[in-house]
């Protein structure tokens, strides 16, 4: 099998993590987190920057190894346990389905406000979900170009928000800096993870990337540094414009917030803004989470009939599971809850990212394989910033959580009983190593078998 060419540069590789940053997380969850902690919502987006960029090393620690599609579940499974990618997996592609379900709610307000309609926000994400499901389905060219047309789209329009929201500021806005206590700064940073969350989407890419050890650990910092500013200085100029509790309330905050100039063109254009930011979320969102069905059904740690593939060398299965779950945690659970339990999910699994970095450390230490450019310790303080703003989710978020987890965990023990149906159907099912989907080069445990037969 041909290897993958490492073709994806500095910049590009910036450009793809800045396409997963900068969309609905400062477009819609802005809000939610101001929230909590008023006008200190800066501070919240520093607190989770350097968690993401904790977290972040350990993912980059891990892609200078293990060069293979799947993200977390494939990370976790090859550096740590069988158990941990599965449970990684199973939790990060739930907090996304879910994040997919906030994020269709507020396209549906950006388009109402673009078109000055009344669409029933439920109906309009319902049937967003269903149209870029097929057309996940019928594949998707040039996502590359896709993103970056996306992110100078969405960054040209914040910089029109600024440039304009600059001239309406209200420095009494500040006044009552932090509202709940540093309480509800942290259950901010807590939120507003959620913008920061497309970090990792790199190394997803890593046996296509040029000089990886040097290039991934330089893209999530500079994709990171770049979208906190960019964050920071949006947040200043949406408090500037109108009270904090008026964002609050609003699942379209930056409109709420440019609404008080009066200006219908200005208006437009960030809900167009918007409308792009969250349309990308949702198309990718569905793409992501339908290829970890698909890796983990390919696996066959899901059911087999999520690893087929249609004519067009796509999971077509894994994509219409992904739609309709995100559908029904649209239809069960209110906006607020939608965050809360996207962000505890997706939380969880970095933490087994994490704990599998330093295990993976330790790991190649024992067999004189590691270099001395990883320290335990970065992937050590991204467990306790994680446990810190895990504790200030809401009880609901946790409850969900624990209740997906649960599920996982009763599905994987029962599959693994010795002697029971699921584990005596799973050993008599061919599982191939590669797929014209699961491309993205060999694991290591496949390595010396590639080397021999060349």
């Amino acid at each position: 099998m041909n290897a993958l060419s490492r073709s994806v540069t500095l910049l590009q590789a910036v450009m793809i993590n800045l396409g997963a940053i900068i969309g609905a997380g400062i477009f819609v969850i802005i809000g939610v987190a101001i929230g909590h902690a008023g006008p200190s919502i800066i501070i919240s987006i520093i607190l989770s920057a350097i968690i993401a960029l904790l977290t972040g090393l350990s993912f980059a620690e891990i892609a200078r190894h293990v060069a293979k599609e799947g993200g977390v579940y494939e990370y976790a499974k090859e550096s740590f346990r069988p158990f941990a990618g599965f449970i990684g997996g199973w939790l990060w592609t739930f907090g996304n389905i879910i994040a997919i379900a906030a994020v269709s709610l507020s396209m549906g307000g950006y388009v109402n406000i673009f078109f000055s309609s009344h669409i029933n926000t439920v109906y309009f994400a319902i049937a967003a979900i269903i149209a870029f499901a097929i057309i996940n389905i019928l594949g998707i060219k040039n996502s590359a170009k896709t993103i970056s047309a996306f992110v100078v789209i969405n960054i040209v329009i914040l910089l029109i928000f600024i440039a304009f929201g600059f001239g309406s500021f209200h420095s009494s806005n500040f006044t009552d800096f932090m509202p709940n206590g540093f309480t509800g700064t942290i259950a901010g940073a807590a939120i507003i993870f959620f913008a920061f969350t497309g970090f990792s989407r790199v190394t997803t890419i890593s046996d296509e990337v040029k000089d990886p050890e040097k290039t991934i650990p330089k893209a999530i910092m500079l994709s990171i540094i770049i979208s906190t500013v960019i964050y920071i200085i949006v947040a200043l100029v949406a408090v500037g414009l109108v009270p904090y509790t008026a964002l609050a309330s609003s699942a379209a905050p930056l409109s709420t917030a440019i609404k008080s100039m009066h200006n219908s063109i200005l208006d437009a254009i960030i809900a167009l803004g918007g409308i792009t930011a969250t349309a990308g979320v949702i198309l990718t969102g569905v793409l992501g989470t339908s290829r970890v069905f698909f890796a983990l059904g390919r696996d066959h740690e899901l059911p087999g009939v999520l690893g087929y593939i249609d004519r067009f060398s796509t999971p077509v299965n894994a994509i219409i599971v992904s739609a309709a779950l995100a559908i029904v945690f649209l239809l069960v659970v209110s906006f607020g809850t939608i965050v809360d339990s996207s962000n505890a999910a997706v939380l969880s699994a970095y933490l087994i990212i994490n704990v599998s970095a330093i295990y993976f450390y330790f790991n190649l230490k024992k067999k004189q394989q590691q270099e001395k450019r990883y320290i335990p310790a970065v992937s050590i303080a991204g467990i306790l910033g994680i446990l810190v703003i895990v504790a200030y989710l809401d009880i609901i978020s946790l409850e969900f959580l624990f209740g997906i987890a649960a599920i996982g965990t009763i599905y994987y023990v029962l599959r693994n009983m010795p002697g029971g149906e699921l584990a005596t159907w799973r050993r008599h099912i061919h599982v191939p190593h590669h797929s014209a989907v699961r491309a993205f080069g060999p694991s290591r445990d496949d390595a010396p078998q590639q080397q021999k037969s060349t």
